[in-house]
């Protein structure tokens, strides 16, 4: 491992890669499974929680990540901050060959809230700083942030990709997941390389609800050519804060100004209000012209159950049935949920065109 660049672990999106990068670390987010079982000891540990985040610890307790040079826990759900807790008591014990640290970025407009976030950015990058021995000054900023910025064109290029047929939901997703664990140049490559064209007449479908950690459910629901995900509002896909930096003359300026594009971003569903989250999801929903949305909740996810029937009724309005799957087990088979809910959306879609014709 002598010379090799240091990976920093990040669990959440509520991290500005930037800041990693500028000490002179990779990012890497760690993403759990909709379908793998989670094991007795991170089920004890954690107790009653999402099963992503119970894999997150299983893969973290198992060693599969013992390379990694620290480890940033975002408090941007009940569940992270759990796994934080067990973390935290796990390397006092010396459990973890690596340092932990909280990262407590709320998303509360208002002048206190960003100075809170960005005296929480200030002491994520001095972990970072610690952690890889390498200090981040103007230059280095100033080259994460172009390496970032690239990120962030190409995925705009994707976006666009896929708003015209020319990129299918699941290569996205997987865009986003290389993207969210890679080097900049790397992700670039790999978002660059998203482009699978769209079966002609499939219907376009917004999905929201858990997050996807993988893209199994994606793959399923658009190998039929049934249906193609033109879009999402979850933190692995559309969602993901990756490709934003800021460009400044300080090391404060940019802190101050990564706190304000944090502030900026979608309310998310463990945070926003439920109201503003089924406005943000409609309006996206109508841009990418979906004829109808899906849900799909984990069970123990269940912020983002409290947002449907906001949901449904801002969808509506526009003309865009909501269908919806909730309290989706790790042992069930959420594929199966999923396609129950698109032959649902497939039905109720061909009754509106009896009505109307």
């Amino acid at each position: 491992m002598t010379g090799a660049v240091p990976r920093i672990g990040i669990v959440g999106d509520d991290v500005p890669r930037q800041l990693v990068l500028a000490t002179g670390a990779v990012p890497q987010r760690l993403l759990g499974s909709w379908h793998e079982a989670v094991s007795a000891e991170a089920g004890e540990l954690l107790g009653t929680v999402d099963a992503v985040a119970g894999l997150i610890l299983d893969g973290l307790l198992s060693g599969r990540h013992d390379d990694l040079a620290g480890l940033l826990v975002c408090h941007d759900s009940q569940a992270n901050l759990r796994i934080f807790y067990v973390l935290r008591i796990l390397a006092q014990r010396g459990r973890l060959p690596f340092p932990v640290h909280l990262v407590d970025a709320p998303r509360l407009s208002s002048p206190t809230a960003r100075r809170f976030v960005g005296r929480q950015y200030s002491r994520l990058l001095e972990f970072c700083e610690q952690v890889t021995g390498h200090r981040a000054d103007t230059r280095s900023l100033h080259h994460a942030a172009e390496r970032e910025l690239a990120v962030g064109r190409a995925l705009e290029t994707m976006r666009e990709r896929r708003r015209t047929g020319r990129c299918t939901g699941a290569a996205a997703l997987r865009a986003y997941h290389a993207a969210a664990a890679t080097p900049p140049e790397n992700a670039v490559a790999a978002v660059t390389e998203a482009q699978a064209p769209t079966a002609p007449g499939a219907t376009p479908v917004y999905v929201t609800g858990s997050n996807h950690p993988d893209p199994g459910v994606y793959d399923a629901l658009e190998r039929t050519g049934d249906v193609v995900v033109v879009g999402e509002d979850h933190d692995t896909g559309d969602l993901a804060w990756l490709g934003v930096a800021v460009e400044a003359p300080t090391i404060g300026e940019v802190i101050d100004g990564l706190a304000a594009a944090h502030l900026a971003r979608p309310a998310a569903a463990t945070g926003g209000l439920a109201a503003a989250r089924a406005a943000y999801t409609a309006r996206c929903a109508e841009q990418a012209h979906a004829r109808a949305a899906l849900a799909l909740v984990r069970e123990h996810d269940d912020a983002p159950a409290w947002d449907l029937p906001h949901q449904r009724l801002e969808l509506r309005r526009r003309g865009v049935p909501l269908v919806a799957r909730t309290r989706i087990r790790s042992a069930e088979d959420p594929v199966a949920a999923a396609q129950e809910g698109v032959a649902e959306i497939q039905a109720e879609l061909a009754s509106t065109a009896g009505v109307i014709s």
